[in-house]
């Protein structure tokens, strides 16, 4: 899934991908002008629909919820890119 992402941000032209040279399996990942150019727009509407969604959930719960989604474990997915 993540790779997904960046490959579609790099076909976008908002970010360049290259190989890391001490370890050919990474990826080293660079923000072009134009991703720096809609960075703020992006987070401004994420932050946005963040709003929305917790709209009328007081404080305490949305912050319990996060806290409780920061625990879950990543899953040991393999890419095939």
């Amino acid at each position: 899934m993540t790779s997904q992402v960046f490959r579609s941000l790099e076909q976008k032209g908002l970010i360049e991908r290259e190989v890391d040279i001490a370890d050919s399996r990474a990826r080293l990942l660079r923000v072009t002008r134009q991703g720096a150019r809609l960075a703020p727009h992006a987070v401004a509407v994420v932050q946005q629909v963040d709003a929305e969604f917790f709209e009328g959930v007081p404080p305490v719960d949305t912050l319990q919820l996060l806290r409780r989604f920061a625990q879950i474990p990543e899953p040991n997915l393999v890419s095939s890119t």
